[in-house]
């Protein structure tokens, strides 16, 4: 497979994939909302996917209704109570019959809760974490940033799980070897700097060949990370330097940063999904434009198709 290295790219081939195989399922977790209807009603018309609405069946006709939605060839289970209907979408995603939860109106913990509730088998070997995929002009390929939604304030260990999650989607676009760079405001170890300490344990971890199927490197500043100019001009020699595709973050507030100033202000695409469990989780927000609403959810399908072909050569 060949990589994928935009968001057109990533619509495209999960389009591919519902031609290929059957059409990958979403269950869409209290779907009273207005940026996961057009989300999933648009999915659904470009043949990406499949949903399953579950929550106030008079909500979301009437939201449908009000906002010109075509949800005619999606399929609507009612609960009036979100808790309920979050706990059954997941119950459909834990029965096989889907591919991808999406959360709808309902906090993302409370939906993350239920998804690693033990009444379900979902739990994977990692906690859960987002990922930011962005298209961002100027740069070559895609470029993820992680975490922007779930881990405050990673240690070392939950580092080494960020590297692992966020390479699993890049191997999902096709990446055999994703190149990890380490954030930090400096390109060096140095005392004053905790980040680049961390960092220099997660380097002599790779090196002793504890980090297997990618490649990284750091402390990298984000401009080293992706300019392969500015990394030479400080002598940085590694083959993440200025070809990154993920960019691990020292902190929530660093990533939010990073990833919003590159969506609004150059106009990225982004395409964000949670994994860690047995399945993907895909949210989408009012801001997000119709193309990030569309490349969300496609990678959503793409990173399920891979842990079912994964779970399949186990």
């Amino acid at each position: 497979m060949e990589p994928i290295t935009s968001a057109a790219m990533i619509i495209d081939a999960a389009r591919k994939l519902s031609e290929r195989k059957k059409r990958k399922h979403v269950a869409v977790a209290s779907a009273a909302d207005i940026a996961v209807l057009e989300a999933v009603s648009t999915a659904e018309s470009l043949d990406i996917c499949d949903a399953t609405l579950f929550g106030d069946d008079e909500e979301i006709r009437q939201i449908a209704d009000s906002e010109s939605i075509d949800i005619s060839n999606l399929e609507l289970r009612h609960f009036s109570d979100p808790t309920e209907a979050a706990y059954n979408a997941v119950k459909m995603a834990d029965g096989g019959d889907a591919d991808v939860i999406m959360k709808g109106f309902i906090a993302t913990s409370a939906l993350l809760k239920t998804v690693l509730s033990k009444d379900f088998n979902l739990r994977g070997k990692n906690p859960m974490s987002h990922t930011a995929v962005l298209d961002i002009p100027g740069y070559h390929k895609l470029f993820g940033i992680t975490d922007g939604g779930m881990i405050v304030k990673p240690d070392f260990e939950t580092k080494l799980q960020l590297i692992e999650n966020g390479s699993l989607i890049f191997n999902a676009l096709g990446f055999e070897k994703p190149r990890v760079a380490l954030s930090s405001a400096v390109d060096y170890v140095h005392e004053n700097f905790p980040s680049t300490i961390l960092n220099k344990r997660i380097m002599d971890f790779f090196e002793a060949g504890k980090i297997p199927d990618c490649e990284v490197f750091g402390p990298l500043t984000l401009e080293a990370a992706i300019s392969k100019e500015i990394a030479a001009q400080r002598g940085i020699e590694s083959p993440v330097a200025g070809d990154a595709d993920l960019f691990v973050v020292d902190s929530i507030e660093e990533c939010n940063i990073v990833s919003k100033v590159l969506i609004l202000f150059i106009k990225a695409t982004f395409a964000g999904v949670i994994v860690g469990a047995k399945v993907p989780v895909s949210l989408v927000s009012r801001t997000d434009t119709a193309e990030n609403k569309k490349a969300s959810l496609s990678i959503a399908c793409l990173v399920a198709d891979y842990l079912a072909e994964e779970r399949g050569a186990a």
